[in-house]
C-alpha cells in the first residue's frame, strides 16, 4: 500500500522562481507539481491535516484521512522561558518567524506592523528569520530593521535533525505566523503554532482557520485580524507585558505536550493506518 501524507495545498501554490537560492535549490517547480498531482492519483490513501485541505484534495483521491499535526515528542529539546535580563544589563528581546521560502506575501503584510514597533523599540528588539524569503523584494524591504537571517547547517536540513536544532538553538521572546487569505493558505494547519510551543515563545497569529480550532486567544496564543494596528498592538503588549508574554508561552509549551505529542496521538494514527490499509475500521 502507499500512503502518501502531505501538509499544504501544494497543488493550488503557483510555481515561482526563488533568486535567493540556486537553481537546482528552487521550488516548486512545474515538475515537482506533477509529482504531488501523480502521488495524489497514484496512493492507495492520502493523508493530509486539515478538513479544508481533505476537501480540496477531494478531486485527486476518493480515500483521504484527515490526522491532525502533532510533534514527535524525541525529537524536542526541552527549554526554560528566555530570561529578562542579564548582569550586564537588559538584552534585546527576539521576534522570530520561522517557515518555508514561500511567506514572502505574508511577511510584506505585517512589515509595517513590524517597522511601527521598530520605531517604538530603537535597540531593544531583534528580529530573526528562518527561511521564510524566497524574493530579492523582501530582503530589500527589510534592510532598514533590525534583521538576522538564521538556519542550520546543511546537514542538519532534514526534519528530525532540523528539530533538534530549532528547539536546541534559537531563543526567541515571540513568534509569529501571519497568513494572507488565499486558496493556499486556508488549507494550513497550526503546526507553527506547535513549533512555536515547543521553543517556549509567545506567539501571535493570524485569525485564519489554519489557528482558529487550536490557539485559545489570550491563553495559548495571541490571534490578530489581518490588518496593521491589530498586529501592533499585539506585538507592543508582548513586548512589554513580560508577565502576559511569559504566560502565554507557559500555557503554549503545556498544551503542546498535553494534548499534540506523538505520546498521546498515536491512537490517532494507528486508526488512520487501519483504515488505510483496508482493515475494517471506520475512517477518521
Amino acid at each position: 500500500k502507499l500512503v502518501y501524507a502531505l501538509d499544504d495545498n501544494l497543488p493550488d501554490l503557483p510555481a515561482r522562481r526563488l533568486p535567493l537560492v540556486s537553481r537546482a535549490e528552487a521550488w516548486p517547480t512545474d515538475e515537482h507539481r506533477w509529482v504531488v498531482r501523480f502521488l495524489l492519483g497514484q496512493a492507495d490513501s492520502v493523508w493530509v491535516t486539515t478538513p479544508t485541505l481533505q476537501e480540496r484534495l477531494a478531486e485527486f483521491s476518493q480515500k483521504i484521512v484527515v490526522v491532525p499535526n502533532a510533534l514527535d515528542e524525541r525529537l524536542l529539546v526541552s527549554r526554560s522561558l528566555p530570561p529578562l535580563g542579564s548582569p550586564f544589563g537588559q538584552r534585546r528581546k527576539v521576534v522570530g518567524y520561522m517557515g518555508t521560502m514561500t511567506h514572502d506575501d505574508d511577511l510584506m503584510m505585517v512589515l509595517p506592523a513590524l517597522r511601527a514597533v521598530w520605531e517604538h523599540h530603537r535597540g531593544e528588539i531583534e528580529l530573526q528569520l528562518v527561511g521564510v524569503m524566497g524574493q530579492e523584494d523582501t530582503l530589500q524591504a527589510l534592510k532598514e530593521l533590525p534583521v538576522r537571517v538564521v538556519g542550520p547547517n546543511p546537514d542538519e536540513m532534514e526534519y528530525p535533525l532540523f528539530m533538534l536544532w530549532f528547539t536546541s538553538r534559537l531563543c526567541w521572546d515571540i513568534a509569529i505566523s501571519p497568513l494572507r487569505e488565499s486558496p493556499f493558505n486556508s488549507c494550513k494547519s497550526d503546526i507553527k503554532f506547535l513549533d512555536y510551543s515547543a521553543i517556549g515563545a509567545a506567539g501571535i497569529y493570524s485569525r485564519v482557520p489554519a489557528y482558529e480550532p487550536s490557539v485559545r486567544h489570550l491563553e495559548t496564543g495571541w490571534l490578530v485580524k489581518n490588518d496593521v494596528a491589530a498586529w501592533v498592538d499585539a506585538l507592543e503588549t508582548l513586548l512589554v507585558q513580560d508577565s502576559v508574554r511569559m504566560q502565554l508561552a507557559q500555557n503554549a509549551t503545556q498544551y503542546l505536550y498535553t494534548e499534540r505529542i506523538l505520546a498521546h496521538c498515536t491512537p490517532i494514527w494507528t486508526k488512520a493506518l487501519t483504515y488505510s490499509l483496508g482493515e475494517p475500521e471506520s475512517a477518521c
